[in-house]
């Protein structure tokens, strides 16, 4: 009979994806119960299964798709961007050999770490699947800054702001004008840098029709005797990453 050389655990792993994917919101066990007929310890396996590799998300008791499965979709649409994202990355490590340089790339209600170099680390570190927090990171900020209300309705969900934005921004107005600075400027440099040691920048890589693609940035720790805290050099650095992201794909489009 065809089909009887499938893989069993395989095929039904695939079946959860995509049942997942065609959801509004995400899936509870019991809802895949009902749409699969499988046993719910079958049902914990797969899922636990999926989980560890980022293809699945759980929220309390929501099931959702997670960056892992994003991710092998913008691998397959954007390679030569993204290796034209590393060259930039790359460059900026060059100018700031003690900062922590990075480019993060929106995937699902994520921002993803794609390339990331440490002062203290020979080699670039690629694909780590490293999450960045929406509230505090300047990667987190630029994509809160343009993405579009239904993501924004999902980062919520997933980051609410009474928990991971309070603390650094007060009020969800004070947060939402920063992000229209952003926009306006196209760099992110938030207040909360102002006296703190530990400092985050920024600049946002846009394609044509706005949309974010993807975000350059630089962390970097100030030494409390510092006469100069290192703002002007990242900023230079950030921009120069984007100016020779933006040429190489004007001219490798």
């Amino acid at each position: 009979m065809p089909g009887n050389d499938l893989v069993q655990s395989l095929a039904r792993g695939l079946d959860l994806l995509r049942l997942l994917a065609e959801s509004n919101g995400g899936l509870r066990i019991a809802d895949l119960a009902a749409a699969t007929g499988l046993k719910r310890p079958t049902l914990h396996n797969l899922l636990r299964t999926l989980c560890s590799r980022n293809f699945v998300t759980k929220d309390d008791t929501v099931y959702r798709i997670g960056p892992g499965v994003y991710m092998l979709v913008a691998a397959d649409a954007a390679s030569v961007f993204l290796g034209q994202a590393e060259e930039a990355v790359r460059l900026m490590a060059e100018r700031l050999p003690w900062g922590i340089v990075s480019f993060a790339e929106p995937v699902g209600s994520e921002i993803v770490v794609r390339f990331r170099k440490f002062p203290e680390h020979l080699m670039l570190e690629r694909n780590s699947g490293a999450i960045l927090a929406p509230y505090q990171t300047a990667s987190g900020l630029a994509f809160l800054a343009y993405a579009d209300p239904e993501t924004r309705h999902s980062i919520q969900l997933r980051y609410p702001f009474e928990v991971g934005g309070v603390a650094r921004w007060g009020s969800e107005d004070k947060l939402e004008h920063y992000l229209a600075e952003v926009r306006r400027t196209h760099r992110v440099l938030p207040p909360f840098n102002t006296n703190s040691r530990y400092r985050v920048a920024g600049i946002p890589h846009l394609a044509p029709d706005g949309r974010l693609l993807g975000v350059l940035g630089v962390a970097w720790h100030v030494a409390p005797a510092a006469t100069d805290d290192g703002t002007e050099a990242v900023m230079a650095a950030l921009a120069e990453g984007e100016d020779r992201l933006a040429s190489m794909i004007a001219t490798n489009p």
